[in-house]
């Protein structure tokens, strides 16, 4: 092919490429698209320029080599940190896999196997395009490629897929053109090529556009994701739903959409989450509520709200009486609760309060117990106030209300049978060296904020039928919202012997203005549907936590320690997180102290021998490269004998002869004929076999008939001739 029509076939297929490599950065962690991008470039000008099969691999290594190192290491690539960094990953992941442990496979390693994969790629795209010239198959395979990452991933594949289908069908149209020169034998100059197929290419381009900018119709079929998620035996838990409180959460997983309708308005003095319910019973699966709602449920006056609900006021506290407004945007009967709620109140008449005892919902029903949701009612109360002192101190015997009230809280114990054991393990492993409740509490809240989790609302795992929630959770996802964090917390609490409750309601929303009366209004819309923790401490009572990455814990603490600067819970927080962080230092560095112990000893003869590495393997590619006489015919011969026996295997192959006639110095003068050539090769090797093959391979170029001519018919002399070259 003519060095201009293989760099525009390459130009075409590079942008086609792209589109393989963007949703790969974008949905995985791969990064550096501009640096494998070049790697591909830098294949495809190897390509055309033809260069040598053995230099073509010493440059594809080193590049490869050097990724690895720039990116993982700090060294450069031919140092001795460099090599010394090399060297230990091949070792490792050869011991990893002959193991079979192929899960602990380090980044390097990966990204090695990811450029060996583009790499047979390519040689695939450049078979296809010199030999069989045709990317009909890859153009497909990149279509559904990119259809399947944009139905069942986050990717929108839309531009992408009209970007492959235009460049896909120019491609096509550029090689089904070139079959048809090639098959009639026809010849004629590159620009004459491109004044025929030009028309072709601006047209599929127009065509592509405006199908772009045209009005379209709505999908007309449904979302396959849910049927198939479904198919699969996860049902209908796996389709996206919108966000919200709802009341069934025996199944928790799966997407939700955003929805920013008003739920209610509240006037309030602060800013804060409103209660709704909590669950006691953990599924595996989701949560419920252990009693029945029938026998637990109780009238209550409404002035005396807060003697029921004590759950929700720290111990022996005291503090400024506050009311809020709530304004009820969607009809529902349950009370939004602030925390430390003591009386409630409502203009509607004829309506009654109902608590319930094991769940703490608050439900407003007629007097004939038919539920009555309110337009407006207005509850006082004080926040709680936790002393930090008190949270951190040990407990008295005569404050152990825990163990005293072993009935009440056996509720908030409660884990099922299934659960997996590295689920406790690591629980433990979490408040190993703490001492209170509260610092085993804030260790674990702690936790999901520096371990690799991530808050995502979208592409949320279902667990399977024999799976538990939170160990896929904790162990293999990483990400999801704020049930998965929430309950994950209550069951690590558990897990530990501290009683914790699951708790729905909504967060903050957002502030939108004052009233008259300097109140503070805020807006709560479904999209502030929330869950978080409760967890009882024992001496102090229960008490908020929130371990949702992104959200902020609401409860209010006192820090009455003697300082003479005033300490905040986030200064706290750090001396508690550089401690964590300090034990696992020690940890690194005796490891660290080790392994040098390990290898300080080598590392003097370990640096010298590590400096013959690029010298020895320059030395045999030299030596290679000098044989190449030797080893290239047998490489031909292998490759021909492949070949279908046709017009385009003899002109190969006589072009394949001419290029190893030349490494011997017999090379064809501008003056000469290919005939005069073969006689004077032929004086040279006391033979006629070279004009036997020159014979025919003059009649492919120039009859029209091509289909008449047999490779086999020269076969033998073609061997014979470029075996001789190679001895």
């Amino acid at each position: 092919m003519h060095y201009v029509e293989i760099s525009l076939y390459y130009v075409i297929l590079f942008f086609i490429l792209r589109e393989w490599l963007v949703p790969i950065v974008e949905l995985t962690t791969t990064g550096h698209l501009n640096l494998l991008l070049l790697f591909i470039a830098l294949a495809f000008v190897l390509n055309i320029f033809e260069v040598s099969f053995f230099i073509t691999w010493i440059v594809k290594f080193v590049y490869i080599a050097w990724f690895i190192v720039y990116v993982y290491s700090d060294g450069a690539l031919f140092s001795a940190t460099g090599l010394q960094f090399l060297s230990n990953d091949v070792k490792t992941n050869i011991d990893v896999l002959l193991n079979g442990a192929w899960g602990e496979v380090t980044d390097p390693f990966r990204s090695m196997l990811f450029f060996v994969l583009i790499w047979m790629l390519i040689y695939l795209i450049h078979h296809w395009l010199t030999v069989r010239m045709t990317i009909f198959y890859f153009f497909v395979l990149t279509i559904f490629f990119i259809a399947t990452l944009d139905t069942f991933t986050q990717y929108d594949g839309t531009m992408a897929i009209v970007k492959v289908v235009i460049l896909g069908l120019v491609m096509t149209a550029l090689l089904y053109m070139k079959r048809l020169i090639v098959e009639t034998g026809t010849t004629f100059e590159f620009y004459k090529y491109m004044r025929y197929i030009l028309p072709v290419t601006l047209a599929i381009g127009t065509a592509g556009i405006v199908a772009v900018l045209l009005p379209k119709a709505a999908p007309q079929w449904p979302d396959p994701v849910p049927y198939i998620k479904s198919f699969a035996g996860q049902g209908e838990t796996t389709s996206v739903s919108k966000v919200g409180l709802g009341d069934d959460d025996s199944r928790l997983g799966g997407s939700f959409i955003g929805d920013d309708t008003v739920v209610f308005t509240a006037h309030s003095p602060d800013s804060q989450y409103w209660r709704v319910e909590t669950k006691d019973f953990y599924t595996s699966k989701g949560w419920e509520s252990s009693g029945i709602e029938t026998d637990i449920e109780f009238e209550v006056e409404p002035a005396q709200v807060g003697e029921y609900m004590v759950s929700l006021i720290a111990p022996d506290v005291e503090g400024e009486q506050k009311t809020a407004t709530i304004y009820p945007n969607i009809e529902r009967a349950y009370v939004l609760q602030p925390y430390g709620i003591k009386d409630f109140s409502t203009e509607q008449p004829n309506v009654g309060l109902w608590f319930n005892s094991l769940t703490e919902r608050l439900t407003t029903k007629t007097f004939e117990q038919t539920e009555q949701p309110l337009s407006q009612y207005e509850m006082t109360y004080t926040t709680p106030e936790y002393s930090y002192t008190k949270l951190k101190a040990p407990v008295e015997e005569d404050e152990l209300i825990y163990d005293n009230q072993q009935s009440y809280f056996q509720f908030y114990l409660q884990l099922p049978n299934q659960l997996p054991e590295r689920v406790t393990e690591l629980a433990y492993d979490i408040i190993k060296s703490r001492s209170t409740d509260y610092d085993k509490a804030r260790a674990i809240e702690q936790y999901f904020k520096r371990n690799g989790f991530t808050y995502e609302t979208e592409g949320i795992a279902v667990p399977d039928e024999g799976q538990d929630y939170v160990d896929q959770f904790l162990f293999e996802t990483k990400i999801g919202y704020c049930d998965n964090f929430s309950t994950s917390m209550v069951v690590l609490l558990r897990s530990v012997g501290i009683p914790a409750r699951w708790v729905k309601g909504y967060a903050n929303g957002t502030e939108v203005g004052k009233t008259e009366d300097g109140m503070r209004t805020f807006e709560i819309q479904n999209n502030d549907a929330h869950s978080w923790v409760e967890a009882y401490i024992d001496g102090v009572g229960w008490m908020p936590f929130e371990p949702t990455i992104g959200f902020t814990n609401q409860a209010d603490i006192n820090f009455d320690l003697e300082s003479d600067e005033s300490a905040t819970e986030d200064q706290l927080l750090e001396q508690e997180k550089d401690r964590q962080e300090t034990e696992k230092q020690k940890e690194e560095e005796q490891a660290t102290k080790q392994e040098k112990q390990q290898t300080n000893t080598s590392d003097g003869t370990v640096s010298k021998w590590l400096w013959f590495i690029p010298i020895t393997l320059l030395v045999i590619a030299g030596i290679v490269y000098k044989l190449r006489r030797k080893w290239l015919p047998k490489v031909h011969v292998a490759t021909h004998r492949r070949k279908p026996s046709n017009a385009a295997t003899v002109q190969s192959s006589y072009k394949a002869l001419l290029k190893q006639l030349e490494f011997a110095g017999l090379k064809r003068q501008k003056s000469e004929t290919l005939q005069a050539f073969a006689k004077r090769v032929d004086d040279h090797f006391g033979t006629n076999d070279m004009s036997k093959i020159t014979a025919l391979y003059e009649k492919t170029i120039y009859s029209k008939d091509t289909t008449t001519f047999n490779f086999s018919e020269i076969q033998e002399s073609w061997e014979y001739l470029i075996n001789r070259v190679g001895s």
